[in-house]
């Protein structure tokens, strides 16, 4: 059986860590205690500071894989920029050292985003060798978009220098699921909608163009990328072909998510509950039109490739579920 592990316990983290507990063995790190989700599962945890190099080699153990989801959000990376850069980059760099000395370690995979690409002004099919635009979303977002970029970069260049051993991520969209984050605009409008309160996309927003990925489609992509490590057959050295898009290839935007969950619910209460749509107008200049979302597209062609996933769930039938 497979030794992973998975580092950091946020929601990512620790869908997959439940997903795996019965197939592969594996052993969880944080800076924080496991979370309940996991209490059950039997799951090993060390609490590790990432930053901390010697104490993470001492402790990480001989892994197959190690699978790095920790990141630094928004807004406690606006709030705390060195604490950002010390996990994000340095926790990033510190993972990948380790992966590279220790010969039991076959690779790593970094769950990244499809931020890398910006959010303004896409147009046509986003593939993976188009570059980085960290700059091209809204000012809150630029040190996580540059975090992720550079997390990405750091994989990249140890995939090239690393014979035998295989470094990639994933650029996920931003996750759907049970358990998603309470801070998400999936996870407010669900919890207005469900209290009868209205559902509130802000008007400034509302017709930006954004890629949805299934909680389950993330497990799934990354067991077949563990088994892609572990098998040492690597159909490429370019250190591009190891990083993959992860998402539902068309965008919805803010206010389709809206009127995606307001359908929903209406339906999941046999039209008990009918919330409506409030537009806030925040006095903040819009971004884009509601026909950005038909001007770009997500290339998924290598998860398709190099894993033979067909098919992704749509947004809307993972909100349904």
């Amino acid at each position: 059986m497979c030794d992973i592990v998975i580092v950091g316990c946020g929601f990512i983290g620790s869908t997959l860590a439940k997903f795996f507990s019965e197939k592969l063995e594996v052993t969880t790190i944080d800076v924080i205690p496991q979370p309940e989700l996991l209490k059950d599962c039997g799951i090993p945890h060390k609490i590790i500071d990432i930053r901390d190099n010697e104490l993470l080699k001492k402790e990480i153990g001989s892994p197959q894989v190690i699978i790095h989801t920790a990141i630094i959000q928004i807004p406690k990376i606006i709030e705390d920029k060195k604490l950002g850069y010390g996990v994000n980059v340095l926790g990033t760099q510190n993972l990948c050292e380790i992966a590279s000395s220790t010969p039991e370690i076959a690779g790593l995979i970094l769950i990244s985003s499809w931020h890398t690409y910006g959010e303004k002004d896409l147009s046509g099919i986003l593939t993976e060798d188009m570059g980085y635009f960290p700059d091209n979303v809204e000012d809150r977002a630029k040190l996580y978009a540059l975090s992720k970029t550079i997390q990405e970069c750091i994989v990249r260049f140890f995939d090239e220098k690393e014979n035998g051993k295989i470094f990639g991520a994933i650029k996920i969209g931003t996750a759907l699921g049970e358990n998603m984050p309470k801070g998400t605009a999936a996870n407010i409008f669900i919890e207005k909608a469900m209290s009868g309160e209205p559902i509130t996309p802000f008007k400034h927003s509302m017709n930006r163009p954004m890629f949805y990925v299934s909680v389950n489609d993330i497990c799934k992509t990354v067991e077949k990328f563990i088994s892609y490590i572990v098998s040492k057959s690597p159909q490429s050295n370019n250190n591009i072909d190891h990083i993959m898009n992860l998402a539902y290839p068309d965008p919805i935007s803010i206010l389709d998510l809206s009127h995606i969950v307001q359908k929903s619910v209406q339906i999941l209460s046999n039209g008990k509950i009918n919330p409506e749509i409030s537009i806030i107008d925040k006095s903040i200049p819009e971004t884009g039109d509601s026909d950005d979302k038909n001007k770009i597209h997500l290339d998924i062609s290598k998860i398709k490739n190099y894993f033979e996933i067909d098919s992704l769930e749509k947004p809307e039938d993972t909100i349904n579920e």
